[in-house]
């Protein structure tokens, strides 16, 4: 009898608790009335929980008397038990200051409120929506200290990142780059990462965050974390697909002379090409004359432009349970260039998955896998806006294509033969993956392992076919293939420890990285048709083919340590420490240890500020220390031999002779940093302020130093450690939220940032000379001790001789001519000369910087994204070619404004002239201003509140946008885009040289469409 009654009972509060099972829906919003989309409602102490849409709005079942949880970034967590409400609406409070918003740093992270570094962070929402194919494309303008320059708008090109400027001459400017923590390695491209994927990215920069990386540190350290399922309610996964599709046209589109100018301009130049009597000012001597009435006109840009186009579809799949979460996506990108010919197809799959085997083991595995191909540009649009003639038809009367120079009667390339017959293409496949193991040893005590590979194949064809003049001998073929690995090992122990007012973290461990490259290259020519093109090789002629091949392997093995000590959340304090070994320098110099100190003080928790109602965050931080550069190739200080040929006995004999003396000495490169630091919050942070100062000296620079031709050796230079470098700079950062109601909210933020570089000493060099391209520019910019890095050189000029008295007065009675150009004779030798040459400017901005402004009202809002640089110049190289007078290549329009006799006797812009040295000197005729203000990005996006029309039963939210990229520019520059970075010299030292113009891959003005679901 008892047992039927308890299983009576049993039955009824089973019944009764199944009936209390309810739906139960709500919106979650902040303290203003703006909802919160993301917010994680969670049933405490179950595992059923939901994520809140776009809107805010949730809905989840629950039994009467439980507890739903609300939890959000930024936000305190809060509690609420269900009653008989099937309604419950939720306002979250913002966790004041935000201080406990946790950042990424090396080999862990850190709450705002407990770093002593200089952090920059950006967060996912920062990068979505914006139509570009890298990374660094993305990062613009959004946090200081850190300069992006695009290089060209070339698909897949990436941009140029310089964080506190350059600390190398001779070595790697650019950042490193941990995805996931696992270090890139030779070969890592950014193509690879999808932008989508990114959860955020933080930049470090000063010598506490950087010198856990040791001898990596110096240019700084851009940590990429991707998305996962950790944080998202348990329960069913969140599918999301994204896609845009955008439009695109050129930019800022470079002017050319049309034929009929071009043709009054040559005309006039060829009335002073050097007759029988020298220099003589004579029409007698002309070749010919150009025919104005029976001379084709062509527009080349109209040739080879066309709209662009990109299409991008990404789709993820996340989800939590109580021990495992992951995130999965594939992404298709796929992009038509703005030159025909040109594009980026790109593929990317991503896998990240984290699981608890046991409440003390932990176990995860990061994995990305991307191909892609690049079509190169088959035009040279440089080339285009100069050298090839608009009075040049595309093809001759028979139909067969227009190769002829009609000036200088030689052959030369047709943009429409390259467009259509030209091959060239890159094919990379990249795969990286990092798995890791997690057990908590004791308690407080934890040991993490991880390891990881980086395995890279690069396949580059090309093929000249018959038909182009360059190929007197048939088709040309050549495939370069290159197949990188880099295996990393590493091993840390955690130590944390909380005690009434004190706090103890410290981390110590091992890493081990080797990096392996293998290349080969084949090529031939004389093809006898152009059916296979490189595909077979072999159909070439085998007396002329050449193969080649290449290895090189480095390996870095490393112990690292850091030590953070706090009092009452008041005082902080940050020890680091790497000391580093490379298998690139010889013994006794294959180590080095990078030390860092660090300190901060939290003024906000004292007694006299904590309660105010004004100040909730005042911050005081500094920090020093040592980071190196390895700035060698793999076998620089070892001697290495070279293949050569000698004739021997009417014969040719291969051999070896010495193909590098061995760099006896070599050390690494060391930059001392100091950084100083305040942080401000205002009004419960609706004002926030971040400024900081550093100076950083950079010794021991690797500069290539010639050799004497008696030793024998093929190479003529030897690395050597003898140059100093200094960089000190201001960052400053504000953010506001400026008007906060409850349906409208504008928020503002602020980057500035200054950097002056300085060259300290280039041992007992007076300076070094950085070539540009072509035949203009050459040796005006250098390297020169006591002025910025580097630097652009050349005489004054002082505008155009108006009189015969002025030729007179200058000494160059004879040499010049009134309307010539007049330069300023700082020797008085009446020579225009390298003795002349001043300092002009340097291509380094004074400062740069990007302004944002976020509107949202309701379900609307709109971002708008400014970004600007001043104080750079830039060396338009075509300018130069236009006063050189150069017959057979076009010129910039700027000779429109010349000086004409009895037509326009006051311009300063020299008249048409001869091709002789008088024109061609570099000088300050060729610098402009490469100051600009540019709106980047303007984003309008809706969210759709997912009741109307009933979406709410596919999707769980949606939203629509619409982006414009590059939509104006305010800028005086005259070739295109002011935004131009470096060039390929002959000097070793690309990654300094910067700032020379001749007409790159224009840049996009693009417009966007895209939509974004969840189910």
């Amino acid at each position: 009898m008892n047992l039927k009654r308890i299983l009576l009972l049993l039955l009824f509060f089973g019944m009764v608790s199944l009936q209390a099972q309810q739906d139960l829906t709500g919106t979650i919003t902040d303290e203003s009335g703006q909802p919160l989309p993301g917010v994680n409602v969670l049933v405490k102490g179950t595992t059923t929980g939901t994520v809140a849409d776009f809107d805010g709005n949730y809905s989840i079942n629950a039994a009467t008397g439980g507890v739903l949880e609300f939890s959000y970034l930024g936000f305190i967590t809060k509690s609420v038990q269900v009653g008989n409400a099937t309604t419950i609406n939720v306002v979250l409070q913002e966790d004041v200051s935000q201080l406990d918003e946790v950042v990424v740093i090396g080999y862990g992270t850190s709450t705002k409120k407990d770093l002593v570094s200089s952090v920059a962070s950006i967060k996912s929402d920062v990068l979505e929506n914006q139509p570009v194919a890298r990374v660094d494309q993305a990062l613009q303008g959004r946090a200081t200290g850190v300069e992006v320059t695009s290089n060209n708008g070339t698909p897949g090109t990436g941009a140029t990142i310089r964080i506190r400027g350059n600390s190398s001459i001779n070595g790697n400017n650019d950042p490193l780059y941990v995805i996931d923590g696992f270090i890139a390695g030779t070969g890592f491209n950014l193509n690879t990462i999808n932008v989508n994927d990114i959860a955020s990215i933080e930049i470090l920069k000063d010598a506490t965050a950087l010198s856990i990386y040791g001898t990596r540190g110096a240019s700084g350290v851009i940590l990429i974390t991707t998305k996962n399922g950790k944080g998202m309610a348990p329960g069913k996964p969140v599918i999301a697909v994204n896609h845009y599709y955008s439009l695109q046209e050129t930019a800022n589109r470079i002017n050319i002379l049309g034929g009929q100018d071009f043709i009054d301009y040559k005309n006039e130049s060829y009335q002073f090409v050097p007759g029988p009597d020298g220099f003589g000012l004579t029409d007698t001597s002309l070749p010919f004359v150009l025919d104005p009435e029976n001379t084709t006109t062509t527009d080349w840009l109209d040739v080879v432009e066309q709209p662009g186009a990109i299409s991008n579809t990404d789709v993820s799949i996340t989800g939590n349970s109580e021990n495992a979460n992951y995130f999965i996506s594939g992404n298709y990108f796929n992009q038509k260039g703005l030159l025909r010919g040109s594009g980026l197809e790109r593929v990317n799959f991503r896998t990240n998955l984290d699981i608890r085997v046991t409440d003390r083991f932990k176990a995860g595995i990061r994995a990305n896998m991307t191909h892609y191909k690049i079509e190169n540009n088959k035009v040279n649009y440089g080339n285009i806006v100069s050298s090839v003639l608009p009075i040049r038809p595309i093809y001759l009367e028979d139909g067969s294509f227009s190769f002829e120079n009609p000036i200088s009667a030689g052959l030369e390339r047709n943009p429409e033969a390259d467009i259509q017959h030209r091959v060239d293409h890159d094919l990379v496949t990249q795969l990286i993956t990092n798995a890791y193991i997690d057990y908590e040893i004791a308690k407080n005590l934890s040991f993490k392992s991880t390891f990881g590979a980086q395995l890279n194949y690069l396949k580059q064809n090309n093929y000249l076919p018959g038909i182009l003049p360059e190929r007197v001998t048939g088709g040309y073929g050549r495939i370069n293939t290159r197949f990188t690995k880099s295996i990393l090992n590493e091993n840390t122990l955690n130590y944390n420890l909380d005690l009434d007012d004190h706090s103890l973290k410290i981390l110590g461990g091992f890493t081990w990285q080797k990096d392996n490259n293998e290349s080969t290259s084949a090529e031939a020519d004389n093809f006898p048709n152009d059916v296979v093109s490189f595909n077979n090789l072999a159909l070439g002629d085998s007396e002329t083919a050449t193969v080649g091949s290449g290895y090189g392997q480095r390996t870095l093995t490393s112990f690292l340590g850091r030590v953070n000590y706090g009092y009452k959340s008041k005082y902080l304090l940050t020890l680091v420490g790497r000391y580093d070994g490379s298998s690139v320098f010889e013994t006794g110099n294959k180590y080095a240890f990078f030390p860092s100190i660090g300190a901060a003080w939290n003024v906000d928790e004292e007694d006299f500020i904590a309660d105010s109602d004004v100040i909730n965050r005042f911050k005081i931080r500094g920090s020093y220390g040592i980071v190196g550069e390895q700035g060698v190739a793999a076998y620089n200080s070892i001697a290495t031999y070279a293949n050569t040929a000698t004739v021997f006995n009417g014969s040719l004999v291969n051999g070896v002779l010495v193909g590098q003396v061995p760099s006896s000495g070599l050390t690494w490169e060391t930059t001392k940093q100091l950084d100083v630091g305040l942080e401000l919050g205002f009004f419960n942070n609706r004002i926030s302020f971040e400024a900081d100062y550093y100076k950083k000296t950079t010794d021991d620079l690797l500069l290539a130093v010639a050799l004497s031709g008696q030793v024998g050796a093929n190479s003529t230079t030897q690395l050597q450690n003898l140059g100093s470098v200094e960089n000190r700079g201001f960052e400053f950062g504000l953010n506001t939220i400026n008007v906060q109601n409850d349906n409208f909210t504008w928020e503002s933020n602020l980057s500035i940032s200054s950097n002056k570089s300085e060259i300290l000493e280039l041992d007992d060099q007076e300076y070094i000379s950085l070539q540009s391209t072509g035949n203009q520019g050459g040796n005006s910019a250098r390297l020169i001790v006591g002025e910025a890095l580097p630097t652009f050189v050349g005489a004054r000029y002082l505008g155009t001789y108006k009189t015969a008295d002025e030729i007179i007065a200058d000494g160059r009675e004879g040499r010049s001519f009134i309307g010539g150009p007049r330069y300023e004779d700082v020797n008085g030798d009446s020579n225009i000369n390298d003795e002349d040459f001043q300092v002009l400017g340097s291509p380094v901005p004074d400062f740069y910087g990007g302004f944002r402004n976020t509107f949202t009202y309701k379900n609307l809002s709109l971002d708008v994204f400014f970004h600007g640089s001043y104080g750079a110049e830039i060396w338009n190289v075509r300018t130069q070619t236009a006063y050189y007078g150069r017959g057979e290549q076009n010129v910039d329009p700027i000779v429109l404004q010349r000086w004409i006799a009895g037509v326009n006797e006051t311009s300063d812009i020299p008249r048409a002239g001869p091709s002789n040295s008088l024109f061609n000197v570099n000088s300050d005729l060729n610098i402009e201003d490469g100051s600009y203000l540019r709106l980047k990005t303007m984003t309008l996006n809706y969210d759709i509140p997912m009741e109307a029309k009933g979406l709410g039963n596919v999707f769980s939210a949606m939203n629509v946008y619409v982006t414009g990229t590059n939509l104006l520019l305010f800028s005086d520059f005259t070739l295109g885009d002011p935004e131009v970075n470096n060039f390929t010299d002959g000097s070793g030292l690309g990654s300094v040289s910067q700032g020379f113009a001749s007409g790159q891959y224009p840049y996009a003005k693009t417009i966007t469409l895209g939509v974004k679901v969840e189910f």
